[in-house]
């Protein structure tokens, strides 16, 4: 007998400038299925998961970063066997 067990998310991809050398890097978060997850940008940027996001440049090492862009860029589903 299999068991089939389904984990969801959604990952959102974050287009953010430093402020200090001005470089954009891309960053990807992935947010799980879970109750009051966010399901599209309008959500996300409503919710409080980009208040525990973390920044520092891989050039100037500065952690102050400004987001400038967002968009979702897919559902993942993992699926495992038992």
């Amino acid at each position: 007998m299999q068991l089939l067990i389904s984990e969801v998310s959604r990952e959102f991809e974050l287009q953010i400038r430093c402020e200090n050398c001005m470089r954009e890097t891309t960053r990807v978060l992935s947010v799980p299925r879970i109750d009051d997850a966010p399901g599209d940008v309008e959500e996300l940027l409503e919710s409080g998961f980009l208040r525990s996001l973390r920044f520092s440049c891989v050039r100037c090492e500065s952690a102050i970063g400004l987001l400038v862009g967002a968009s979702l860029r897919r559902e993942v589903c993992a699926n495992a066997s038992h």
